[in-house]
């Protein structure tokens, strides 16, 4: 029963992630090899690909008191890591994990650098230590092990088969019809997951509208509201969550929030505008619960086509799942989400990824707007044709326009972003200045 399978890839693809998933997930693959590895840390090398390094070069770290870098994560899922924890592997580590982990920098002893595997998102990690030598890749997605070595001996390798099983996994059956028939009729309490979203990513949102986190763009929207230069409206309070969720997490703070598909970002933009329109609206807990369901499953649905990484802002994906979710809690169906979609699409599609950082909340502001306007757009039905662009005449179609354009069109994009990014981390060294 499809009802069955879909609460199984929620429960997949949406899992607590503590920081931004590309330094966590370079932090579990080495407090993974660790594990496998006896006795004191010596020296920690690798390989990772250009876009596991463009996210995560200039995003804070949790718990370390507004650091970061690729080589300090690596260190510091190393010293002080629990790789049993997944994305929330760095949940435990202390000042003076952090102290060690820069020591280890500064003796030189962490050597990175770019893969030349054909995954976009790819990492081999060694851990080498007073008694062994541990190798772990990860690959497709960040806690998916592909191989561990052990002095050299293979003791766990996934092979053909299983990548085959787990990408067969039901997502065939998922599409915006199937996604609203099972929102509208799965039991709620089969949506616990969805339930631990609403509370988790609001508590972070909450702590970006009353901290002080990045760029602050949640709270200059807040501002801009109170003072008049925004109205208080559907699409400016889900803006002003969104973002300010996305402020916070950027900025290192330390509540975990349920990612979707591997991306935190993604998890916020396709539930705290939803959570937000439905508050605002005064839909009831239980309308507000199965459209964050339908969000986050079209985000699911999309990103499963796109793959792991790519040159387009994962916000984009989201802001179409979010589009989705305001449409049902709107009174839309499955005409007006597809129109929604397209809309979406249609607008923001060649937005960027420049890795992750403070300016992430911006995106995530213009992703919201985009994914609330189509919606209402859509209720009117308003919005781009299948005659315009690349939106196509359906939803294959139009999610197919956008892969080519994410995967082919902007491939050239991201050796681009790459080597700005490397040119400037080049110059701080020699200045002992900021990376961005």
């Amino acid at each position: 029963m499809n009802n069955d399978i879909f609460v199984k890839i929620l429960e997949k693809e949406m899992v607590p992630a503590l920081g931004c998933t590309d330094p966590v997930g370079v932090a579990f693959a080495a407090a993974y090899a660790k594990k496998h590895a006896r006795g004191e840390l010596i020296s920690i090398s690798g390989e990772l690909s250009a876009n596991i390094i463009k996210n995560a070069a200039a995003v804070v770290i949790p718990r370390t008191g507004g650091k970061c870098g690729i080589a300090l994560a690596v260190a510091l899922g190393a010293i002080g890591g629990n790789a049993d924890k997944g994305l929330e592997v760095l949940a435990d580590i202390t000042e003076e994990d952090v102290r060690k982990a820069e020591d280890l920098i500064g003796k030189g002893l962490i050597n990175l650098r770019v893969s030349q595997n054909e995954k976009k998102l790819y990492m081999k990690i060694s851990v080498k230590t007073e008694q062994d030598e541990a190798v772990v890749t990860i690959g497709d997605s960040y806690t998916r092990v592909i191989s561990v070595l052990v002095n050299q001996e293979q003791v766990f390798s996934r092979n053909d088969d299983q990548c085959n099983d787990e990408v067969g996994f039901g997502y065939n059956l998922l599409s915006l019809e199937s996604i609203l028939n099972f929102a509208k009729q799965v039991p709620l309490d089969k949506l616990e997951i969805i339930k631990k979203a609403v509370e988790m990513n609001l508590a972070i949102a909450e702590e970006g509208l009353t901290g002080t986190y990045g760029v602050a763009a949640g709270k200059s929207i807040k501002s801009y509201v109170e003072g008049g230069k925004l109205g208080e409206d559907l699409v400016s309070t889900a803006m002003m969550w969104t973002a300010a969720a996305t402020d916070a997490r950027m900025a290192g703070c330390e509540i975990p929030v349920i990612s979707n598909t591997g991306s935190g970002n993604q998890g916020l933009v396709s539930t705290v505008p939803v959570i937000s329109v439905a508050k605002k609206i005064g839909a009831s807990y239980e309308k507000m619960i199965r459209a964050v369901a339908i969000s986050s499953l079209v985000t699911i649905y999309i990103k499963d086509k796109l793959g792991a990484l790519s040159a387009t802002c994962g916000a984009v994906i989201a802001g179409a799942g979010t589009s989705c979710g305001v449409v049902y809690l709107l009174g839309g169906g499955r005409d007006n989400m597809l129109a929604a979609m397209q809309s979406t699409f249609g607008n923001i599609a060649g937005m960027l990824c420049d890795g992750a950082k403070a300016g992430c909340a911006l995106k995530v502001a213009t992703c919201t707007n985009a994914g609330v306007m189509a919606a209402m757009m859509a209720m009117d039905n308003r919005g781009i044709k299948g005659t315009d662009g690349i939106v196509g005449s359906d939803e294959n179609q139009t999610i197919a326009n956008f892969i080519q354009v994410a995967n082919e069109g902007m491939n050239a994009a991201d050796p681009v972003i790459l080597d700005i990014i490397l040119k400037k981390e080049e110059r701080a060294e020699k200045t002992g200045g900021e990376t961005n």
